[in-house]
């Protein structure tokens, strides 16, 4: 461990299984990285580590992969060994999501504090359970609500996850907004001089309603006057998922398959390049909250994002960013009015917003943890 601490002494921060690298995991690389620059010691407890998170840190990161043969069942008795040898300890684990405090819960831990990124009703298919569905949810939601309520802290990042924790686990969740990269500065003008760069940072999922993006610059292009004779344009996608292959063809069959580019996975460096090629960053997704937004803003990148994306709770009043309400009868007017903006540079010289940060956000989770 760190700085030579026992295992006992550090602060665990638990993942069921790390398949990939997304909005989570980034989530505790930022808090691992905040403990690492004060000293304190932690680590990272997982099932199963599938993409080697540490490659992604820029600090040491210790991960502990317990490897348990399949099955609930035998993944929670290895947690429950894990915790067993580590013995009592006054430093409580944190789980990272939904799934993690189930299984600490199963595993008979108490008092466990717990980051909720995402409650049931954003999970993939979530609208369309079938009656025995929803009833293995409201199972899952009587569990994970007893080991939030036995003396944790369960910690969200907008008022819509607060709102839902509410319900779900009748719990009273505190609320730290996450941040992006860096601090707040002043907007960089992004003139658009021969191209009009669009841009969207996400898992190529339905929540995030990429189709919504294609369908609005279809209708645009049909208009009676295209926006392609107003200025070439382009939509630059950054993210893998199962959605690719059918977005995609939906892009082709529109006509808009030489503007609309996929490019799955794509490196700090590539991305910080197609950032400063943006003018205008699109998310009009469902989602806990939205980082890649304050983002862009940080940046100096106007935003369309969804009122249902948590992160439109401190956005929803900034003059950078076009707040779309309702369901995608109104993408069109929205992207039509957030381009517009760009187009004639009305956001230029406009103040940044009050944006929160990775730094603030990673000692607000551990004073709330109370692990100081």
């Amino acid at each position: 461990m760190p700085n030579g601490s026992s295992l006992n002494a550090a602060r665990p921060i638990f993942i069921t299984e790390i398949e990939q690298f997304g909005g989570a995991e980034r989530s505790v690389l930022a808090l691992s990285g905040w403990l690492y620059r004060r000293q304190l010691p932690h680590y990272v407890l997982t099932y199963a580590d599938h993409c080697n998170l540490a490659r992604y840190a820029t600090h040491p990161l210790s991960v502990i992969a317990l490897n348990p043969a399949g099955g609930v069942r035998r993944k929670v008795a290895a947690l429950k060994r894990h915790f067993a040898e580590r013995g009592a300890s006054p430093v409580r684990s944190l789980s990272s999501g939904y799934q993690p405090a189930l299984h600490e819960t199963l595993a008979g831990r108490k008092g466990f504090h717990c980051l909720m990124h995402d409650t049931p009703s954003l999970f993939s298919g979530a609208g369309t359970q079938s009656l025995k569905g929803k009833m293995r949810t409201a199972l899952s939601n009587q569990v994970v609500g007893w080991g939030l309520r036995s003396g944790g802290t369960t910690i969200v990042t907008s008022e819509y996850l607060r709102g839902e924790c509410r319900k779900d686990f009748r719990v009273n969740a505190e609320i730290a907004r996450m941040g992006g990269l860096g601090e707040a500065g002043q907007p960089v003008p992004r003139p658009v001089a021969g191209e009009l760069r669009m841009l969207s940072v996400c898992r190529i999922e339905a929540n995030k309603r990429i189709d919504w993006i294609i369908r609005s610059l279809a209708a645009l292009e049909k208009g009676p006057t295209p926006l392609s004779s107003r200025v070439n344009w382009r939509l630059d996608l950054a993210g893998k998922g199962s959605l690719i292959p059918s977005l995609q063809a939906m892009a082709a069959a529109a006509g808009l398959g030489d503007r609309v580019v996929f490019h799955g996975f794509v490196s700090d460096e590539d991305l910080d390049r197609m950032y400063d090629k943006a003018h205008l960053f699109l998310m009009p997704a469902i989602q806990g909250y939205g980082i890649p937004a304050i983002e862009s803003l940080q940046r100096g990148i106007p935003v369309l994002l969804h009122r249902e994306s948590g992160v439109s709770d401190i956005l929803e009043e900034t003059p950078l960013a076009t707040v779309l309400h309702g369901g995608e009868e109104n993408m069109l007017p929205a992207i039509t009015l957030a381009i517009d903006k760009v187009m004639n540079g009305t956001h230029h010289g406009i103040l940044q917003p009050n944006l929160p940060t990775e730094e603030s956000w990673a000692e607000r989770v551990a004073t709330l943890c109370r692990w100081l």
